[in-house]
This record gives C-alpha cells, structure tokens and sequence, in this order.
C-alpha cells in the first residue's frame, strides 16, 4: 500500500514539474528536486546514526591513520 502512494505521489509530482517545464520554470523544478534529494540523504544519515551511534563515516578514522 505504502508503494502505491510513493508511484502516486510521483506521479503527481511530475506531472507538475512537466507543467512548470511547459511553462518555461524549469528552475524552479530544480530547486524542488534538490530539496527533495536533500531531504532523502538526511533521512537515510540520520536512520544509520540512529542504528549505530558509534559509526564512522570518515574514511580516515576508519583506518585509524591520523590524516596530516
């Protein structure tokens, strides 16, 4: 269920994106994606940090080499 109203919202959405695209503000959907694909990787960071307080996502303090 929870599928069908992503494919219908995105449905949606570009639907309204192809009209500011008509409309010649295709800036604007731009603005909007990137607002979007902002949102997407802070969620996704913001579950991982949950999920494991103590993980590292820095390639240096991983190898556990100082980085100077």
């Amino acid at each position: 269920m929870r599928a069908f109203f992503f494919y219908a919202a995105a449905a949606i959405v570009a639907a309204v994106l192809y009209y500011l695209y008509q409309r010649q503000l295709g800036a604007i959907s731009f603005f909007i994606l990137s607002i979007f694909f902002f949102y997407l990787t802070f969620t996704q960071i913001w579950t991982r940090k949950k999920k494991d307080p103590h993980r590292t996502d820095d390639e240096s303090e991983k190898s556990g080499k100082d980085s100077r």
